[in-house]
Formats: C-alpha cells, structure tokens, sequence
C-alpha cells in the first residue's frame, strides 16, 4: 500500500513506497540503496520512477515520462533499436557538462569521445582518442556532437564483456528532440542531474 504523495513548493515529489515489487527486489539485493525504475508503458514510452532507501525504508524521489528505444523493449542484438529488460548496475557517469557533484566516477566527453558500436577489441566501449576522428581500429558514436542527449548520463554494465553483436552504448541520458532512442532510456534532465548528485555503486536501474 503506498502512502499519499508529498508536493514541495519546488515541484519535487516524495512518498513511501511499500510496493510488492520493490519489496520482493529488497529481499534478494540488499546492497542496493538507490533504484531508478523504468516501467514500460509501449511504443517507445515509458516511466521513469527514483528511489532511494533510507533508514525509513525506500522513498520517491522523482519521476518523469521517459523514452525507451524505437521498437520497445527486449534487446538481443546491436541495431535493433530496443531496450534490454532486466537490471542493469552503473560503470560510470559522463557528461558534456561538467561534473555536477556525483560519486560516480565521471567521465568529460569531449571532441575526441566515441561510444564504439562496430566489431572489434574496443567493441561497447567508450574511447577517447586523441583527435576528433576515432581511430582506424575502431568507430563509433560522436558523444560531443549529441547535446543535451549526453549533456549528463550513465554508462550502464549491459553487455560489459563487449560481445558481438549483442548491442552496445546501452545509456541512461538526457531527452533529446526525439521522442525514441536506439536503446538507452531518456530521462528528463532535471531527473537524470538528480540522479547523478545523488547515486553512487549502489544503484541498479530496473527496466520492466
């Protein structure tokens, strides 16, 4: 049974939340203390809910209407413009802008920053090369070139053994001017900058 919500004159919302779900995840993860839940609604739509647990147990902390990948959910392969279902847990946080105070290790994307989605040994990784073309050894997205999309984001652990060609460059970021992505989850970034100045190794991002 979830409790009535909260309003601050700030536009924040928070409320306890005792759902059966949350509560069976609780169960077998003790080790997280931060969950940023994404409920698939269809299309490329989604919500995005985030809590954090507290000595009172797990609390809303924001939540927005979200965008998933072009043909939904259920990714199996690179290309085919979905989202994977299931847990993920965070790398690290990147960001065209500067750092906004997280306790994620954070990377500054710049000119010379790629997100490798073709085959080879830098496959589902993100490279910075010296200049702003990647290397002949790899390709792959030019993360400075997309704002506010990477303005501030998550590299997430999906396929973290860069196998090909299960997908790669699996993100939570910003919304951009599309109402899809090729995969990632799009957050609005007021959400996604209070993610970042509050999470750390203990977050799990759950797409259901």
């Amino acid at each position: 049974m979830s409790k009535a919500k909260a309003s601050r004159g700030d536009g924040r919302q928070e409320e306890s939340y005792d759902n059966g779900y949350i509560m069976k995840f609780d169960s077998f993860d003790k080790s997280t203390s931060q969950l940023l839940l994404v409920e698939y609604i269809g299309g490329s739509d989604a919500e995005v809910k985030y809590y954090v647990k507290g000595s009172r147990g797990w609390r809303l902390r924001g939540r927005c209407s979200a965008f998933v990948g072009k043909n939904g959910v259920g990714k199996t392969r690179e290309g085919d413009a979905k989202t994977p279902l299931g847990t993920l847990k965070p790398l690290r946080a990147f960001g065209i802008l500067p750092n906004p105070g997280t306790a994620l290790p954070y990377l500054q994307v710049t000119p010379g920053t790629f997100a490798v989605d073709e085959q080879g040994p830098f496959y589902n990784r993100i490279v910075q090369c010296a200049g702003t073309e990647p290397e002949p050894r790899c390709s792959g997205e030019r993360m400075w070139e997309l704002s506010p999309e990477y303005d501030y984001g998550i590299e997430t652990d999906y396929n973290a053994a860069g196998i090909w060609p299960l997908g790669s460059a699996i993100f939570i970021h910003c919304k951009g001017h599309k109402s899809w992505t090729g995969g990632c989850v799009a957050l609005d970034k007021a959400l996604m900058k209070k993610v970042l100045c509050s999470a750390d190794h203990r977050l799990a991002i759950i797409v259901i």
